[in-house]
């Protein structure tokens, strides 16, 4: 029988942006040598320095080309 467990990606990231757009919250975060942003609800309480253990989907993840911000 086929699992029906979501794959996850677990990683650290600092944050060091907060972006508070009312019905979203831009984070921007350092993840180990790279850099990501991303979107969380509006109840999500954090702030610059924050450590947080993030969990990714890779099925939901949107890459960019860091010199010429194409889509991957």
């Amino acid at each position: 029988m086929p699992s029906t467990r979501t794959k996850f990606s677990v990683h650290t990231a600092v944050i060091e942006v907060v972006g508070q757009l009312g019905s979203e919250i831009l984070l921007d975060m350092k993840v180990g040598e790279g850099a990501m942003v991303a979107s969380v609800e509006p109840t999500v309480r954090v702030k610059v320095r924050d450590k947080l253990r993030i969990a990714m989907r890779p099925s939901r993840l949107h890459v960019f080309d860091a010199k010429t911000e194409a889509a991957i």
